[in-house]
């Protein structure tokens, strides 16, 4: 029986993660493959900051070619080709509690114990593994703690994605559970069974952590903005101009000094669709790409045109972008970044108003439903309405505010202000032809051209005079 080192770098393979879930059955091994048998002792260590004995295990086949499992597949940050590994059974599994550098005795057995040099596979002796050994039983590590929520494997999310809809159908709040979920390592289904205020609250403090960057495309954001630039600023009196980071720089910054510890960063970029992305991202657009991203086979860096420093972008930054479809459809997006983000509908939901009624049992489900059935064949699905617009609704006065305040302006933008079309959308009972003005036409223009006397006009009706009879009406035209 032999005794070996077997270490994992977190940047190349997340050994904690992998022991957490199970899922480690194998180890890849590039010295003394013709050495290592069945039946020997393994200790498995990982290097970085927080390096230390993370398992004990034994080698349950000689060392040949044998494919990565599914199960270990998620832990590494480039799953590589077909090498030659050993099978393992893990022993002591200490993924919660390792045995860290400096627990280590001083002196004899560790005089020369090779952990943290470069290479991955190492000999090690039985008195090494016995003092580790011995170390678990002192210490009461062997056990894992019962964890309050359990263990989960290590969940994969898209580095890039762009959640898009119509207005008013939650994407900014999509894009914060989204958030959660990729630094919590949870499921949108998990979190959608907790209460909104418990969300928010931790949502704003990764935001004060700086675990989540929160930033607003718009018109006038530029690169300099976003990456970095020259601004000016007041020193003692003195106008001076000075190198200044964007938000982007400051995630990346922070996502490579959390990169070796297993922590992820959110940037969540709100309205992306309404930057101009070319002048934005500049060449950093490619850098986004996942074989792009640092220690990557296609890995790209750059040199910043002001810093003139060396640039490129750590595998666990993710980017969530909003896009409202009424301002630009996905088929007039910069082709740049249709290529390098994976879209997300967030559709209007008339079904989640269910429980919310009006009055007269004014039914905003069908209401919503019937509207967005009309703006579809009028116009497209891009421009419909979404269900946020009508959380707040419970009563008749807020139903009439809701459309005179916020429905019937957004429909006049969607349609340039013709009130005709918007009335193809809410009937006369909202919207009525009227031939008051024509009583100021001029003989003369009303002798000399037709249209003048053809032309219809149209005006709003009073808010006051909308019933809840009015509302029906809209998906019930019928209704008396």
């Amino acid at each position: 029986m032999k005794y070996w080192l077997f270490q994992a770098n977190p940047k190349v393979f997340r050994l904690k993660e992998a022991l957490a879930s199970e899922a480690l059955s194998s180890f890849a091994v590039k010295a003394h493959q013709q050495n290592i048998s069945q039946g020997d002792k393994i200790i498995l260590w990982q290097t970085g900051k927080r390096q230390g004995v993370y398992a004990l295990a034994t080698a349950t086949s000689a060392v040949d070619f044998f494919d990565i499992v599914p199960s270990e597949r998620p832990f590494f940050q480039v799953v590589p080709p077909r090498t030659k590994r050993v099978q393992l059974q893990i022993e002591y599994n200490l993924w919660n509690k390792p045995i860290t550098k400096e627990l280590l005795p001083d002196g004899k057995p560790f005089e020369r114990f090779y952990a943290g040099l470069p290479k991955t596979n190492y000999q090690a002796t039985q008195e090494q593994y016995e003092a580790i050994l011995n170390l678990i039983q002192q210490l009461d590590i062997a056990e894992e703690p019962i964890l309050e929520y359990g263990y989960q494997p290590i969940l994969q999310f898209p580095l890039n994605q762009i959640l898009y809809g119509p207005p008013g159908t939650g994407k900014t709040y999509q894009a914060i559970n989204h958030a959660l979920a990729i630094l919590e390592n949870r499921t949108l289904e998990e979190l959608a069974l907790e209460e909104r205020v418990s969300l928010r609250e931790r949502f704003d403090y990764y935001l004060k952590r700086g675990a989540i960057g929160f930033v607003t495309f718009h018109a006038a954001f530029s690169y300099e903005d976003f990456v970095e630039g020259i601004k000016p600023e007041m020193q003692n009196g003195q106008m001076m101009f000075n190198i200044q980071d964007g938000i982007f720089k400051q995630m990346v910054q922070l996502a490579e000094e959390g990169w070796e510890d297993g922590n992820r960063y959110v940037l969540i970029i709100d309205e992306i669709n309404r930057g101009n992305i070319a002048s934005i991202f500049g060449e950093l657009i490619t850098l986004l790409e996942e074989d792009k991203r640092m220690e990557s086979r296609e890995a790209l860096t750059t040199t910043l045109p002001y810093s003139k420093t060396t640039f490129s972008v750590p595998p666990n930054l993710f980017i969530i972008g909003t896009m409202n479809t009424a301002d630009k459809s996905i088929v007039s997006l910069d082709i740049a970044l249709r290529r390098r983000f994976t879209f997300r509908e967030v559709p209007p939901q008339p079904t989640l108003l269910h429980h919310q009624s009006v009055l007269a049992g004014v039914n905003l489900t069908e209401l919503l439903h019937a509207l967005n059935a009309r703006i579809t064949l009028l116009l497209d699905e891009d421009h419909c309405i979404g269900h946020a617009y009508f959380y707040d609704v419970s009563t008749l006065d807020d139903l009439r505010e809701l459309f005179a305040y916020r429905i019937i302006p957004l429909l006049r933008e969607y349609f340039l202000d013709d009130l005709a079309k918007v009335q193809w959308i809410l009937g006369n009972e909202f919207v009525s032809e009227t031939n008051n003005l024509k009583k100021y036409l001029l003989p003369s223009a009303m002798e000399t051209s037709i249209e003048w006397y053809d032309k219809k006009s149209y005006a709003l009706t009073p808010m006051e005079s909308w019933t809840e009879k009015t509302f029906i009406r809209l998906y019930h035209p019928n209704y008396s």
